[in-house]
């Protein structure tokens, strides 16, 4: 009996110290952040559900709005105060409101967050360009554009919308004069995707025609006085006063070519970027396409919301900061990122704000929230259902002087 008494301690002891074990590799080490700023909120779109949760990361804590349809597609505001919400399936897009208005380093606090009333009910709309007070959303099943207003978002129940072409998988961008550039599909190439760029108004009449054809174009950024387009031909470069050339893929290219482009707003660069191929230095004023990262794993990249840094995402979840001025690693960890099963809902998005990295867990229904400067984890923030698209909105400002 003693015998089995002393084997029964022993086995406890035994599980004990693994259990602590366990603890201890699901620990949040500890960090020297700074908390996040007291106005940043993310706004994260569910899987399945009408949820839509207003995450505030500085307290770890959330808050559940309804929606109109699961599943959107989400992007901040140039001002950061709203959020578009895009429903492709549903052909329905609008907006979101934190209440947070930013005025450089103060905020004003306009009521609690809240759907804008502004709405659009085009047919399938996919992609959302914002410059100033002005967003556009192209419809790609009837070839229009809807034009928001920031300041209209609340007082407005209908977005402007206008036609410029055909129905095609297309791009919009705005220049800082007001116009447009805009993907033209002529039918030289088979598919959705357009193959020629023209600059129209507000109302979608032409001022400058495309002169440059293409094989297809796919993924645009812009600056206010270019905009760059990613095509089979090279990335299709548009300046405001109706000018067009090609910038040439380096030959080591071969038939790859670039279908995601990024402006970095601080560090005033382009990059091209291809998931499982690399990403790119765009020089629109040397005309040449230079290797940041040429990586098989690479998953995804964005720059953070300033466009200071590039946060890139790996498949064996690596996820690495990349000064977006020179494009030299600022830090790189291994973490524990979930990847759903290969066509399956729930892939990891990545956000960042000036001092915090933000990826969804789409399989746990979680939030991790990690420090930019080294990625440690700080935090967890658990959500009642499953996370899809998320964005972040507010404002980086420290006081609230609302008046």
């Amino acid at each position: 009996m003693k015998k089995t008494l002393l084997f029964n301690l022993a086995l406890a002891l035994l599980i004990i110290l693994n259990a602590c074990k366990k603890d201890k590799n699901n620990e949040v080490a500890p960090s020297d952040a700074k908390p996040e700023g007291q106005f940043v909120r993310l706004l994260v779109s569910d899987q399945d559900l009408l949820n839509y949760y207003i995450v505030n990361p500085e307290k770890g804590t959330y808050e559940l709005q309804a929606g109109n349809f699961p599943n959107a597609s989400l992007y901040s505001s140039p001002s950061g105060r709203f959020v578009s919400v895009i429903n492709t399936n549903d052909n329905f897009s609008t907006f979101f409101d934190s209440g947070i208005e930013g005025h450089g380093d103060h905020v004003h606090v306009k009521g609690t967050p809240k759907w804008a009333l502004t709405k659009a009910y085009n047919s399938k709309p996919v992609h959302y360009y914002g410059r100033g007070e002005d967003m556009l959303i192209f419809n790609d099943g009837e070839g229009s554009i809807s034009h928001f207003k920031e300041n209209n978002l609340n007082t407005e129940a209908n977005a402007f919308s206008f036609n410029v072409g055909v129905a095609h998988h297309g791009a919009p961008a705005l220049f800082n004069n007001g116009t447009i550039a805009v993907t033209v599909k002529d039918g030289s190439v088979t598919g959705t995707l357009p193959e020629r760029v023209k600059i129209v108004d507000m109302k979608g009449t032409t001022l400058y025609p495309s002169t440059i054809q293409t094989g297809g174009i796919h993924g645009e950024a812009g600056n206010g006085d270019i905009v760059l387009y990613g095509s089979t031909n090279g990335i299709l470069a548009i300046g405001k006063d109706g000018s067009q050339e090609l910038i040439s893929y380096p030959d080591s290219f071969g038939s790859n070519w670039l279908g995601t482009i990024y402006y970095g707003k601080e560090s005033h660069q382009f990059v091209g970027f291809k998931s499982g191929m690399g990403i790119y230095k765009l020089d629109q004023i040397n005309k040449k396409i230079t290797i940041i990262e040429e990586n098989k794993t690479l998953f995804s990249a964005t720059f953070d919301w300033e466009g200071h840094d590039l946060i890139l995402l790996y498949t064996n979840g690596t996820v690495k900061v990349v000064d977006g001025h020179d494009f030299n690693t600022k830090t790189s960890k291994l973490l524990s990122i979930s990847f759903p099963a290969s066509g399956s809902n729930g892939n990891p998005v990545v956000v960042s704000s000036r001092d915090f990295v933000y990826i969804t867990n789409g399989q746990d229904g979680k939030i991790v929230m990690y420090d930019k400067k080294n990625l440690t984890k700080i935090k967890e923030i658990s959500l009642p259902g499953k996370p899809s698209k998320m964005a972040l909105m507010g404002s980086l400002a420290k006081e609230d002087d609302s008046h």
